[in-house]
């Protein structure tokens, strides 16, 4: 049995690492990528020594990244005349108009970068040109203010080989270089003469093989002294125009010179020359292709910066190290060395490692399978020790440590099939989300610890106590008697009249409670528990720290209101939703000075006061909002578009849509485009929305202000403190409840009424009169000054096609 158990724990680990394995291998083949096309210019031909090495680390980006790359070779080092440049740009032209359009051109070398700048607008007019290799800095600099032109400088690290050189020579006072008259030569002969400055203690020469035929140049080589450092920069052409291979060039200096030549380019190095820093080919092909695939992924041309550092290393022959005698500890570290014989480790390193490395694995392997069987029955042993570890963790809340909702349940359970009666009761703390959003979670969870050890302590036989979760808690009542129940809802109450102090902080804390009985309210746990979480909710909708018994009027109510939810999203989804106006009268004028528009559902007889509550409950409201403004502001432009005079529109504004942060830019965007002025349209709030004063209230209040937008203070006077909103609420209007109208026609004390609208009008606001259902009504409030009149003795709210007839004269 031991063995077996090694075995399956072994296999295991196998077999999750070739699944790991082929997961990201499928993963990969699956990836789907758009072919894309490059095109390579280089200005030499595929024998050129720099060529293979861009060629590779170009491809080395992007093959990986799925791009298409074609290469054309102007040869220019062989055929470099109008004649040869003609026949090439027809030949490119003509591939060109064959094939798929490319998505970007990469050139190589000066002549092919000369070619791409005097051909743009031809052959590469729009697309973007990225260049490298270019030893001409002037027309790198020139090429790089093209917007679609950018690419990396080709810099022969001419100071640092100069440097190592003297280091090498301390006894040198001549630096010569070697150069030709061909484009290449020419931008190395400047950069060499641009550092000259910086040696003052050196003579800058130049040897120009295009002066010379190269049995010429043979003799001056060989009059070059110790003191001289040679560097080979071009040597392709002389004074007859006859054309050598930089092969054929190393062979030269090979033969004909008595120093160290030093190269700042590829070629010759371990073939006679000693080297030197140089460009790294592959390095400049590798980060050109970079430069591409940030265009391709979006990038714009001239957000890619031209590479001025190019990538350059120190490669020496070791040969020619020591044929020299020169110091080797003098060498930069990071140099490689050519012709340096090593020992079998260093030649096979990566090998010798990677066979250490999986040998060093397998023995760990083995010693842990072995320890795997030494201690497995130790491990079987902690196992079941751990058992009733694992079930506390199953059955128990980790931060209160009382018995968990899954627990709960399976008491219950247990105490249905005994046929004993009794209830649960649900405990759902009040307002303990702001706890958390104020004062943190750890805060929270500390004042949740207080609260568990106060209903800790009526924990007996006859109440078992458990965390639902969250907030809430629940309490198993194993008695028949309505006594008992009654005198745990009393102790849970008094519980929470004194305050729970956490950090020297006192926090009062109120709790609504749910109360489901069994079996009169269910017969399965699940149900019952459901039933008490209904009573509880309940109990927190009807105002919060009250306790309520479930009845079978609550799961009704509950279903209705779920049946409401599911109409109102229908709504939204299926254009299910209209808007009347009701139109308000002006005393001065007595025609309608606006609309106040209200929402009603196309399809169902279910009231606003129904299902505006159950909206704002499930967060729906915020989507009405918008749906409204967007409606109502949609409907003045339609009139303005009729030659309609544009009248004011009032739009109610739910406290809950405060919730609606980017309502206010909602609104600029839809009075923008349908072309309406923020000034024909009017937010009407209620005292609701003030409660607390908030910051953020007053905000998006001065928001709206700013922005045009009217301000209404709707149902004025049916709160408890409205004469002190009106000193601080940026608002244009005031509505008079009609409550609050009848109340005083009934007392016979409009003084009272003129006494507000005289309070009103001295901070300069309107006063609308709602609810006006009679003439009498009308002309007292019009005697004293009431600016406007809304209510069924004018009008009920009207279809669109009813306003237009009646309001905008267009009786038949």
């Amino acid at each position: 049995m031991k063995n077996n158990i090694m075995l399956r724990g072994m296999w295991g680990k196998v077999l999750l690492l070739i699944i790991m394995f082929f997961s990201l291998n499928i993963s990969d083949a699956l990836a789907e990528n758009e072919v894309r096309n490059v095109l390579f210019i280089s200005s030499y031909n595929e024998n050129f020594i720099t060529v293979p090495y861009q060629i590779e680390g170009i491809k080395s980006v992007l093959l990986k990244n799925n791009v298409q790359l074609d290469v054309e070779y102007m040869d220019s080092k062989r055929f470099y005349d109008e004649e040869s440049r003609r026949i090439f740009h027809d030949l490119l032209k003509y591939k060109m108009s064959k094939l798929a359009a490319y998505d970007a051109i990469i050139v190589g070398d000066d002549n092919a970068l000369q070619f791409a700048m005097d051909f743009q607008e031809d052959l590469f007019n729009g697309i973007p040109v990225v260049f490298l290799g270019i030893n001409d800095f002037k027309r790198a600099g020139l090429a790089n203010k093209n917007k679609y032109m950018t690419g990396i400088i080709e810099e022969t690290s001419l100071k640092e080989n100069i440097e190592i050189a003297y280091k090498f020579n301390s006894k040198a006072t001549r630096a010569v270089a070697i150069v030709d008259n061909t484009l290449t030569g020419i931008g190395d002969m400047e950069q060499f003469y641009s550092i000259k400055d910086e040696f003052k203690e050196l003579s800058f020469e130049h040897i120009n093989t295009s002066e010379y035929t190269f049995e010429e140049l043979e003799s001056v080589l060989e009059n070059v002294g110790d003191d001289t450092i040679l560097l080979y920069l071009s040597m392709f052409k002389d004074k007859t125009g006859k054309n050598i291979t930089i092969d054929e060039a190393v062979e030269i200096l090979k033969k004909h010179t008595k120093v160290p030549v030093y190269r700042a380019s590829i070629g010759g190095v371990g073939n006679g020359l000693l080297g030197g820093k140089m460009v790294s080919y592959f390095d400049s092909g590798e980060i050109a292709a970079q430069m591409v695939m940030k265009i391709l992924n979006g990038s714009s041309v001239e957000s890619v910066e031209m590479v001025t550092d190019s990538p350059n290393r120190y490669i020496f022959d070791y040969n020619i190290i020591k044929k020299y005698n020169i110091d080797e500890k003098l060498i930069p570290e990071e140099s490689v060395l050519i012709n340096n014989k090593v020992d079998i480790f260093e030649q096979y390193r990566e090998y010798i490692i990677i066979t250490l490395l999986i040998i060093f694995f397998l023995v760990v392997l083995l010693m842990v399978l072995a320890y795997d069987a030494i201690k497995q029955r130790k491990i079987e042993k902690e196992l079941m020790e751990s058992h009733e570890k694992l079930d506390k963790i199953a059955h128990f809340d980790f931060l209160t440590n009382l018995p968990n909702r899954i627990k709960f349940k399976e008491c219950l359970k247990e105490e249905i099939d005994k046929g004993i009666s009794g209830a649960v009761i649900m405990i759902g703390l009040d307002n303990f989300k702001k706890i958390n959003n104020t004062l943190g979670h750890e805060y929270g969870n500390m004042i949740l610890k207080k609260i568990t050890d106060r209903l800790s302590k009526i924990a007996d036989e006859k109440h078992f106590v458990a965390r639902h979760g969250g907030d809430e808690f629940l309490i198993l009542v194993r008695s028949e008697s309505k006594q008992e129940l009654f005198r745990c809802i009393n102790l849970l109450k008094n519980l929470f009249h004194e305050g729970f102090v956490v950090d020297n902080r006192e926090n009062h804390m109120k709790a609504s409670i749910g109360v489901a009985l069994f079996p009169d309210d269910g017969t399965e746990a699940e149900k019952i528990i459901a039933n008490a979480d209904t009573a509880m909710y309940k109990a927190k909708r009807s105002g919060k720290s009250n306790c309520l018994f479930y009845t079978i009027q609550m799961k009704e109510e509950l279903l209705a209101r779920n049946n409401i939810e599911t109409v109102l999203r229908e709504a939204l989804k299926n254009d299910g939703f209209k808007l009347v106006y009701q139109p308000y009268m002006s005393s001065q004028t007595g025609e309608a000075a606006g609309y106040e528009a209200l929402i009603r559902l196309k399809n169902h007889n279910i009231p606003p006061s129904v299902f505006i509550p159950v909206a704002e409950e499930c967060g729906l409201i915020i989507n009405i909002g918008r749906y409204v403004t967007y409606e109502a502001v949609s409907q003045l432009r339609k009139w303005k578009q009729q030659g309609y005079e544009p009248k004011p529109i009032s739009l109610n504004f739910s406290c809950k849509q405060l919730k609606d942060t980017q309502y206010v830019e909602c609104l600029k965007k839809i009075l923008k485009d349908n072309e309406i002025e923020p000034e024909y349209i009017e937010i009407e709030i209620t005292e609701s929305i003030l409660l607390e004063k908030a910051e953020s209230t007053m905000d998006f209040l001065y928001n709206l202000k700013n922005m045009g937008i009217k301000i209404a203070l709707d149902d004025f006077g049916t709160g408890f403190s409205s004469l002190n909103y009106l000193t601080y609420i940026p608002m244009n209007k005031v509505k008079l409840d009609k409550s609050l109208i009848d109340k005083f026609f009934e007392l016979n004390n409009l003084s009272a009424v003129e006494n507000i609208i005289s309070l009103a009008h001295s901070l300069n606001f309107q006063i609308t009169a709602e609810g006006i259902e009679e003439l009498k009504q009308y002309e007292s409030l019009r005697n004293i000054d009431c600016d406007y009149f809304q209510g069924y003795y004018f009008s009920k709210p009207l279809e669109v096609i009813e306003i237009e007839k009646i309001y905008f004269n267009k009786q038949e």
